[in-house]
C-alpha cells in the first residue's frame, strides 16, 4: 500500500467529515468575499454622497470668527481661474410655530446670489429648507418657523468670562420652499451618512440678525488648488479679517482652516501657516494632512 492509496482510503472512509470541512471553507470564503464587495460598494456610495453634497466646492475656507465678505472677491481676483462665494455657516434650533415641533443642531446657511451662481443654480432670495428638516418638524410652504441662532462673541460663552445673558437671537421666518436634494437641499461641508437638516436664509438677513453686517465666516472656492487659495488668502487678508493674527503668531492661533473637498481625496485638511519677513509681509506655507476615510 503506497501513500497515495492510503490518502484515498482515508478520504473515502471519512467522506462525511471531509465534505463538511470543504463546505465550511466554501461558506467562509463566500462570506469574506461578499463583505469585501459590500464594503467597497458602501465606501463608494458614501464618497459619491459627500461629493454631491459639496456641490461645486473644491476648497472651503472657514474661520472661527467673522471676516469681510469682500475677501471672497479679493481671493478670486488674486487667483486666476478661481470662483468664490462668501457664506455664513451656523448651527441653529428650529421650531415650527404651528405644531411646536422642534429640531436641534440644524445647519443654517446665510447665502445670496453669489452662492447660487457659484453652484450654477437658480437664484433664490427667500427661506428654503431641506426635505429632512420639514419632515422632522412637520412644516410646509408658507408656514412660520422660529430659528434660534447663537450670537458671535469674542469670548466663548462656556468660559468663565463669557456672557451668559442675551447669547442667542430668535428669528421669525416664513418658509418659502423645500429645496430638493439634487438642488443643493442637502448641501453640507462635512461628510455624514444621515440626512442633512439644513436651512438656507438670505445672507443679508443673517448678517443683520447676528450684528455682523458685511461679514461671513466661510468662503467656497473652485477652479484653483488649495495651495493657490492659501497663497491668495495670505496676500489679501487684512487686520479687518479676524482671525488674522499679528506678526510671528503661532500657526495654531491663526484660526484659518482650508478644507479640501472630496474631488480628489475623501478627507484632506490644509492648514495655512504664515511666516513673516522683516517687512512683516506674510508669505504662505502649506501643511497638508491627508486622510483615507
Amino acid at each position: 500500500m503506497n501513500s497515495t492509496h492510503l490518502v484515498w482510503r482515508s478520504a473515502t472512509h471519512h467522506w462525511r467529515t471531509n465534505l463538511a470541512m470543504v463546505a465550511g471553507v466554501a461558506v467562509a470564503v463566500s462570506v469574506l468575499s461578499g463583505a469585501l464587495l459590500v464594503g467597497n460598494s458602501v465606501r463608494g456610495s458614501l464618497r459619491d454622497l459627500a461629493m454631491a453634497r459639496l456641490g461645486r466646492a473644491d476648497v472651503v475656507i472657514s474661520s472661527t470668527g467673522f471676516f469681510r465678505d469682500a475677501l471672497a472677491a479679493e481671493i478670486q481676483s488674486a487667483t486666476p481661474g478661481a470662483r468664490t462665494a462668501p457664506v455664513i455657516v451656523a448651527t441653529g434650533f428650529v421650531t415650527h410655530e404651528g405644531s411646536g415641533r422642534r429640531a436641534a443642531s440644524v445647519l443654517v446657511y446665510g447665502v445670496d446670489d453669489r452662492f447660487w451662481a457659484f453652484h450654477h443654480r437658480t437664484n433664490h432670495s427667500g427661506v428654503l429648507s431641506s426635505p429632512a428638516l420639514v419632515s422632522e418638524i412637520g412644516a410646509g410652504t408658507g408656514d412660520t418657523i422660529l430659528v434660534r441662532l447663537q450670537k458671535p462673541s469674542a469670548i466663548p460663552i462656556e468660559s468663565l468670562f463669557g456672557r451668559k445673558d442675551d447669547v442667542a437671537r430668535t428669528v421669525r421666518l416664513t418658509l418659502e420652499a423645500v429645496l430638493p436634494a439634487n438642488e443643493l437641499g442637502e448641501f453640507s461641508l462635512q461628510p455624514r451618512q444621515a440626512e442633512v437638516r439644513a436651512l438656507f436664509l438670505p445672507l443679508a438677513r443673517v448678517q443683520r440678525e447676528l450684528g455682523v453686517a458685511g461679514r461671513a465666516n466661510t468662503i467656497l472656492t473652485a477652479g484653483a488648488d488649495a495651495n493657490a487659495i492659501a497663497t491668495a488668502l495670505g496676500r489679501t487678508a487684512t487686520l479687518e479679517d479676524p482671525p488674522w493674527a499679528p506678526p510671528r503668531a503661532e500657526p495654531a492661533d491663526m484660526g484659518w482652516d482650508l478644507l479640501y473637498g472630496v474631488k480628489r481625496s475623501m478627507s484632506t485638511n490644509v492648514t495655512p501657516k504664515y511666516n513673516f519677513d522683516d517687512d512683516d509681509e506674510p508669505t504662505s506655507e502649506i501643511a497638508l494632512e491627508t486622510g483615507q476615510g
